[in-house]
């Protein structure tokens, strides 16, 4: 550790350069594409105004001010009365909430190329509430024969199905199902399964949903948030419903309906006509959920990610579809990841390859994989390694005591994980930079609303160090009251300010490291106050061990 040598730099002098200069340019938006594996480059104007666009729609409303605070204390609230252990309540109370933000990811599949409005809630006042819910839930949900659960277990399925030649093949589609489910009829399915203390909490999850975009904030005034943990499985709940009631009044029924999300395959055997009328009769159950309609050409539909086939002899065939957008931009093998990061990307795609292909397909997908491993820069061991790799045979393992995750750093990773397995304690590398780290950020910055380590600065030049779960902003205003009252007692800030008549500069404080671990804050704090001698703590916090000493003197020249 003391004398680390660098690792090779995998990007190139212009390479840096060019993405200075992209991050620099306000003018530009660069973000992954909703499909593909690609990276798009957007005008931020033109960003903008499909962003706008989607906004326009009336299941959102703006809203005057950040409800941020009041859905954190409501939450806090109905957490106390409801019938949960308190433990678990405690894992599930909100702390330093930061408001759920919008951003958008490119179709370039679709004409115009629409975004997918996506809401980030991770960190949200009701987040860990709705992973909860959905847990519950999920008992409930996915158990009927029309279900899929994935790619991989529908084509078992695919195998015993037989097409006659009228038949057709079709899949539908709802259209922005997530932000069209009735919550009101999804709260009537609910009580089915729920007593009255749990459907409180179902509906302040559901009935909750805001975000944030440039500084605005909205409201959706129905449906549930793409990106909440809980949409999924309330989406399924309230589809289930429609299905049964959609399949039990048509006039004229599908041979099959099996569906994923918002996505279904169906056989029709009753002709071309009869299935415009079907689709009209399925978009007359509500009028919030549309179906959009795809038939087979020349015989393939594409499902999921699967290239469904007729066969000859009426059966089907299954092969991994992929749209023409595709990219087969993978994990690169110059990539700085660790190399059993690298080994399950591989692993993974030819995992895939085996159990959605059928056997007249498996081998043109082996041949695909090992051109797009190539051209991902991976050498022919390597790609013979992962493509004759036999299937792991499970065996028991000693379970390690606990798992440190560190930055991965490919010249001294390996001795760290060494020393550590002695102890009984798994290292895991995290690649400490992404190239997404080098561009500018296409969701709201959050600014001082996120819990973690803080400066504060005097006119006198010291500083405070301080650290908070809650939001640091929450904390500043915390410090200003203490200084206003006159309370040196309750602020290391305050005690500063009004026994030597300082100015604090609350308007320069900035966040050093945002943390939410509590264990983190507090040791991160200790080395910030060591490399800020002249601050104005009363305290010099948690007591680092001496194994930090190389670190903080080597940070500190």
């Amino acid at each position: 550790l003391k004398n680390p040598r660098k690792p090779n730099d995998n990007l190139t002098g212009a390479e840096r350069r060019a993405l200075r200069s992209l991050k620099a340019n306000e003018a530009l938006t660069v973000l992954p594409a909703d499909k593909g594996n690609a990276a798009v480059v957007l005008d931020t104007s033109d960003y903008n105004r499909k962003i706008a666009a989607v906004l326009e729609d009336k299941a959102y409303r703006k809203l005057k001010k950040d409800p941020t605070d009041a859905i954190e204390r409501k939450t806090v609230l109905l957490l106390k009365k409801s019938p949960f252990a308190e433990e678990v309540c405690q894992q599930l109370r909100p702390q330093g909430s930061r408001p759920p933000r919008l951003y958008g990811l490119p179709k370039i599949h679709k004409l115009d190329v629409p975004l997918r409005p996506i809401v980030s809630t991770i960190g949200s006042p009701t987040y860990r509430l709705a992973k909860h819910l959905a847990g519950l839930l999920r008992t409930y949900t996915g158990n009927g024969p029309r279900h899929v659960r994935n790619s991989m277990e529908f084509v078992h399925t695919l195998d015993s199905l037989h097409v006659d030649p009228h038949d057709i093949m079709v899949s539908f589609d709802v259209v922005s199902l997530f932000t069209r489910v009735p919550i009101k009829d999804t709260m009537d399915l609910l009580g089915r399964h729920f007593e009255e203390n749990i459907l409180r909490l179902f509906r302040h999850v559901l009935t909750t949903s805001y975000f944030t975009f440039n500084g605005q904030f909205y409201e959706q005034t129905d449906g549930v948030a793409m990106g909440s943990p809980l949409s999924p499985v309330i989406s399924n709940l309230y589809m289930e419903d429609f299905e049964e009631r959609a399949l039990d009044l048509a006039p004229h029924k599908p041979r099959c309906w099996f569906r994923y999300v918002d996505d279904t395959f169906v056989i029709w055997s009753h002709g071309p006509d009869k299935l415009q009328d079907f689709l009209n009769h399925i978009n007359s159950i509500n009028q919030c959920i549309q179906f959009t309609m795809e038939t087979e050409t020349e015989g393939h539909l594409p499902f999921l990610d699967i290239d469904i086939y007729r066969r000859p002899d009426g059966s089907l065939g299954h092969r991994v579809y992929r749209k023409s957008t595709h990219t087969n931009l993978y994990l690169n093998a110059a990539s700085h990841h660790h190399p059993s990061n690298k080994q399950a990307a591989l692993s993974t795609l030819v995992h895939r390859a085996r159990a959605l292909c059928d056997q007249d397909s498996l081998h043109a997908e082996l041949v695909l994989l090992k051109d797009v491993f190539k051209k991902n820069g991976y050498n022919n061991r390597q790609i013979y390694r992962v493509l004759n790799r036999r299937p792991n045979i499970s065996r028991p393992e000693d379970k390690p005591g606990s798992v440190a995750f560190l930055p991965y750093v490919g010249t001294i990773f390996n001795r760290i994980s060494r020393v550590l397995s002695r102890h009984n304690i798994k290292a895991v590398g995290l690649p400490p930079y992404k190239l997404s780290n080098f561009l500018r950020p296409v969701k709201d910055s959050l600014g001082l609303r996120t819990p973690g380590v803080y400066s504060i600065p005097c006119e006198c030049g010291k500083v405070y160090i301080g650290q908070t779960g809650r939001s640091v902003d929450t904390r500043l205003k915390e410090h200003q009251r203490h200084i206003r009252l006159e309370h040196p007692d309750k602020s290391a800030v305050a005690e500063h300010s009004i026994e030597l008549g300082h100015r604090i500069q609350l308007q320069n404080t900035s966040i050093l490291a945002t943390k939410t671990r509590y264990m983190d804050r507090i040791i991160r704090e200790a080395i910030e106050i060591e490399l800020h001698p002249g601050n104005m703590n009363r305290e010099d916090g948690f007591r680092l061990s001496k194994s930090w000493k190389p670190l903080i003197c080597s940070l500190k020249n």
